[in-house]
């Protein structure tokens, strides 16, 4: 039997697979081009579920011809399917081919090469951008899983991406099953008010999940027509993701991994942040980080800070339409909610916006409303103060 075996090394590139034949399709041309790219290597795909073939029919059919079989999970992150799914496969077929040897590989994981990846397509989608880097956001976002480390994962690889560059700010978010879910991350991320709000789907391939972002991105853009607002394009079949794949694959081949602080700004030259530390920075950054903190101390007379501080304008016009029947209720629908610690309403002589009143204010937020009745005050508390969400129709014309 060892003599039908084939010596040369096999690669099996394992996809979730989808209902969407789009995506599938998407996947099936990365493998075809992943195959041209390394003629040296048998490369072939399959799938976790919902599409065939499937992963376990595929490997035992590929044992058949293979004396040596690389795993690789085309997944984003270690979850569920490359902590569970993938080894139970692996050792069944151990047991059924013992002349075959299987090698599991890592999945992408947090790799600086994925940072460079971000930063390529936040650049394809901006270049013809006139807003500022400074004056936009980017709300990068992932479909989200019940595994913890996945997520955390992906958080890292956000963080890092925001550290890497000048953009307003950068917030990650959810289309999936996790929280924040993209809808409440606009929501937020209006209320700093950017210029531009640029949506950086986090996904290899294309389907339903993006479809649906783009959606809630319309309804946004609807609600606030004064913010910009964009989406990039996925990964797909990326020459970046390839050079990862090359990497998964020597590595396993050669029984070697990636240090846990791969990704740490002092040992590897990160996209975006190579001016800021790295050899003797590192040495220098180090000692300074020590004598800042021992100059720290903590405040004497510790107290907690008001969530949100609501300016009501009671001038003599704003008086006279209603401010302060206005106050009063605002103030008993936050008693009502039990959350006065965290709110307070202040009466305030002038917001400078007469003649569109009643006018206030919501900080740290600076959001800032005109026309307010007393019968908007509920919807003001439940949805902005509680819920942090912008009631976009009493929004003042000077946010616009």
């Amino acid at each position: 039997m060892n003599g039908s075996l084939s010596s040369r090394i096999g690669v099996l590139i394992v996809g979730h697979g989808s209902r969407e034949p789009g995506s599938n399709e998407e996947f099936e041309k990365f493998v075809s081009d992943y195959s041209v790219r390394r003629p040296d290597l048998e490369v072939r795909g399959a799938y976790i579920e919902l599409a065939a073939p499937d992963f376990k029919s595929a490997l035992y059919e590929f044992a058949k011809s293979c004396s040596r079989i690389v795993v690789v999970p085309l997944f984003l992150f270690s979850a569920g399917h490359t902590k569970n799914d993938i080894p139970l496969v692996l050792d069944e077929a151990s047991r059924q081919f013992p002349n075959t040897e299987f090698l599991p590989a890592s999945a992408i994981g947090v790799h600086p090469k994925m940072l460079e990846l971000l930063h390529l397509r936040t650049g394809d989608a901006l270049k013809k951008s006139e807003s500022r880097p400074e004056k936009t956001a980017v709300l990068v976002v992932g479909r989200g899983s019940s595994d913890a480390d996945a997520n955390s994962d992906f958080y890292k690889i956000v963080r890092l991406f925001e550290e890497s560059n000048y953009y307003h700010f950068v917030m990650p978010t959810f289309i999936g099953i996790t929280k924040p879910q993209l809808q409440e991350s606009l929501e937020i991320a209006a209320k700093l008010r950017p210029e531009r709000i640029l949506v950086l789907p986090y996904f290899l391939f294309g389907g339903k999940l993006i479809a649906v972002a783009s959606e809630r991105l319309s309804s946004f853009s609807a609600n606030y027509p004064w913010i910009r607002t964009m989406i990039a394009g996925h990964f797909g079949s990326d020459r970046i993701v390839h050079e990862i794949l090359d990497e998964r694959i020597r590595e396993t081949i050669l029984g070697t991994g990636r240090l846990p602080c791969a990704t740490c700004e002092y040992r590897e030259k990160l996209p975006g942040l190579t001016d800021k530390v790295g050899g003797l920075k590192a040495l220098l950054w180090s000692v300074r980080h020590m004598e800042t903190h021992s100059q720290a101390a903590p405040h004497a007379y510790p107290h907690p800070n008001l969530k949100k501080h609501v300016l009501v304008c009671d001038n003599i016009d704003c008086a006279h339409k209603g401010s302060g029947s206005l106050i009063a209720r605002l103030r008993s629908e936050i008693k009502n909610s039990g959350k006065q610690k965290d709110f307070r309403v202040t009466r305030v002589s002038c917001l400078g916006r007469c003649g569109e009143g009643p006018s206030l204010v919501v900080y740290p937020d600076g959001i800032w409303y005109q026309g307010v009745q007393e019968p908007d005050a509920p919807e003001i508390v439940q949805d902005h103060l509680l819920n942090d969400k912008i009631v976009s129709r009493l929004v003042d014309s000077i946010m616009q």
